[in-house]
């Protein structure tokens, strides 16, 4: 079992190597031919530039001021000054003076008091009163009132009016049409196709695994019973060759004429009539009427009423009451003071101030306040508006072209040529190299590990391609009318090759079945 599993891995190992050793002929024999064609792509950049702003900063900035400032300091003078001394003294002085002394006595005085009594009295007393009686009297009376009386009268005014009038003038105006002009350009068109080649991969061949049954039989419990087990042996695989039919763009430039029409502009003049309307003045003669007031005087009688007040005399008698004073006299004794007055002569002594003054000179020292002025320094800060000029930097994105060289692939077919037999496919999946590992010899152990193969890779014939994104330079091709008819009878596109017994299309059949699409670009 061993030597089977070295067997089995050196087989592998030639299979892989030869399958790579086939790709690599293959490309090396039918390389791939291309052309450069440059092309400009639009790249946005992000660029950062200058620009000069102005700004306008505050700085401060002190300011240092003197101001005038007035100030008082204290000297000390010696000025020379009068001091008057007055001395005091005193003396005697004798004088007489008179003092009044007066002495009180009292005596007796009779006298008598007369009294008011009060008696109540009434007596009968007629008195005349005058009441009004009021007469009304009438008397005509006569005024002059003034009364507006309004006359009209008619009198003629003229005055002028404008009225309209339309007059019909021709005016030469110009204007600008634009006239369809029909001219023929020649230009090349490409009214190429695509048609079907078929690429032809030639088969390999190789060993294998593959499960036979009843490989072997392991003895059962007492050697009767044998149980049969199947294996993996080592058979020679052939892989048929693969044909692939693909289809290629082939140009067919050919010249047309095509018209095109412009319009160029072209000015004429025409008389165009034109209603002109003026304003003529009339003189129009009307009647207004003139409404005059004057006043007219009317004599007015009237009766005007006077009430007339007299008054009546009446005699009238009423009780009047009165008041009779009758005098009672009484004695009474009273005591009445006496006042007597004496001047009586005294003698007295004061003392009477003498004043002398003398005058001394002193000299003294006297503060004296003097002003003076001086400066002060004041410091201030002041902002300062300053314009400066500064570079800001500032994004912007721009658009910048490029030149970039395309490698397209070279594509041709020739109708009357053989079918290519092998070669590269250019929308096929490049064969990828794989080198052939070196056989590492593992030594043997009697543990058998456990055989994994990978699972065979179903067969996809049908042809894939590489290509992520194009450009197209040529118009969109114009969607159908509806889904409907695109799709009534027929496939929207033509199914690849498959491993099945049904015959593949002919080329003549597929021919109207392919749909042109715009010129690929591909990006390498």
């Amino acid at each position: 079992m061993p030597r089977l599993k070295t067997l089995l891995q050196l087989v592998i190992t030639s299979s892989v190597a030869s399958s790579a050793v086939t790709a690599s002929a293959q490309n090396y024999c039918f390389p791939q031919a291309y052309r450069l064609r440059p092309a400009t792509i639009y790249e946005e950049q992000t660029v950062t530039r200058m620009r000069p702003v102005t700004r306008t900063e505050m700085v401060a900035e002190e300011v240092t001021s003197y101001r005038p400032v007035v100030r008082e300091r204290t000297e000390m003078r010696e000025v020379t000054v009068p001091v008057n001394t007055v001395e005091t003294s005193y003396r005697e002085e004798r004088y007489t003076v008179w003092k009044p002394v007066t002495t009180t006595s009292y005596r007796d005085e009779t006298y008598q008091e007369t009294k008011y009594v009060s008696e109540t009295a009434e007596r009968e007393e007629q008195y005349t009163t005058f009441r009004p009686v009021t007469e009304t009297s009438y008397y005509q009376q006569q005024y002059t009132v003034q009364r507006p009386v309004t006359e009209t009268a008619y009198v003629q005014q003229q005055y002028a009016v404008q009225r309209p009038v339309t007059e019909t003038q021709m005016t030469t105006q110009q204007y600008t049409t634009m006239r369809p002009q029909t001219t023929i350009e020649n230009q090349t068109v490409d009214a190429g196709g695509y048609v079907p080649q078929t690429t032809v991969t030639p088969g390999s061949y190789g060993y294998g695994l593959k499960y036979q049954r009843a490989l072997y039989a392991t003895p059962g419990p007492l050697g009767i019973f044998a149980r049969v087990h199947g294996g993996n042996v080592v058979t020679p695989t052939y892989t048929p060759p693969t044909a692939q039919t693909q289809y290629v763009y082939r140009p067919n430039y050919i010249q047309q004429q095509v018209a095109r029409t412009s319009y160029m502009p072209v000015t004429e003049q025409v008389q165009v009539p034109v209603q002109v309307q003026r304003m003529q003045t009339e003189m129009v003669t009307q009647n207004v009427p003139v409404q005059q007031t004057r006043m007219e005087s009317q004599v007015i009688t009237q009766k005007v009423p006077v009430q007339t007040t007299r008054m009546v005399p009446t005699t009238m008698v009423r009780k009047v009451p009165y008041i009779v004073q009758r005098p009672v006299t009484e004695t009474h004794t009273r005591k009445v003071p006496v006042t007597t007055q004496q001047w009586v002569t005294e003698e007295r002594v004061r003392k009477v101030p003498v004043q002398e003054t003398r005058v001394n000179y002193v000299t003294r020292k006297v503060p004296q306040t003097v002003r003076y002025t001086e400066y002060e320094a004041v410091t201030q800060t002041v902002r300062k508006p300053v314009v400066r000029e500064v570079m800001e930097s500032y994004t912007e994105t721009v658009t910048v072209p490029r030149q970039i060289m395309q490698r397209v692939p070279l594509t041709y077919y020739d109708a009357y040529s053989p079918a290519i037999l092998s070669g590269y496919s250019t929308l096929g999946v490049e064969p990828e190299t794989v080198e052939a590992p070196q056989a590492i010899m593992q030594p043997e152990t009697d543990s058998e590990p456990e055989l994994r193969l990978k699972p065979a890779q179903g067969f996809d014939g049908e042809p894939q391609t590489r290509l992520k994104s194009y450009e197209s330079v040529l118009p969109a091709p114009k969607s159908p009318s509806s889904p409907s008819d695109e799709s009534a009878g027929e496939p929207s596109e033509l199914e690849g090759p498959a491993n099945s017994d049904v015959d593949a299309p002919a080329v003549i059949d597929a021919g109207w079945k392919i749909r042109y699409t715009p010129q690929f670009v591909r990006t390498i």
